[in-house]
């Protein structure tokens, strides 16, 4: 029987890693996720990737510049199958250590995999945390 909704969200946020760890779990992450499973990657605007080559590839691109993932999860609500999450999560890239708020949205499929994952976040804040332009940041 698969996890509760809420225990395979948290399980997946904690596979990023704590912290402390340079590089996530890749093949775990990969694994938690349906076949076709879908991330958009901040809403509205952002990419969306689908199915798991197109998730490992945006992930291991992502590795490539980010580091030191640690997912801090600060409230977490569900229904049913759907999982909401308010998160802190903080990575270090370009030798800097980023913080940055954000919603994200979970649905679990009857297998227990993550069948759709939506992000809400605010590019511009971590461009300025870096530097950078916001549309810049997502692209390392």
């Amino acid at each position: 029987m698969p996890q509760n909704a809420q225990q395979i969200v948290v399980e997946f946020c904690n596979a990023w890693g704590d912290g402390a760890i340079a590089r996530p779990d890749v093949n775990k992450i990969i694994g938690m996720f349906a076949e076709d499973g879908v991330w958009q990657l901040w809403v509205p605007a952002g990419p969306v990737f689908k199915g798991r080559a197109a998730l490992r590839s945006e992930i291991e691109r992502q590795c490539g510049f980010s580091s030191f993932m640690h997912c801090g999860i600060t409230r977490i609500v569900s229904s049913g199958q759907s999982v909401v999450t308010e998160r802190v999560d903080h990575f270090t890239m370009r030798g800097i250590r980023v913080e940055h708020a954000l919603m994200a949205i979970y649905e679990i499929d009857e297998d227990g995999k993550i069948a759709a994952w939506r992000e809400y976040f605010d590019t511009a804040d971590i461009g300025k945390q870096l530097g950078m332009a916001p549309e810049a940041v997502i692209g390392g």
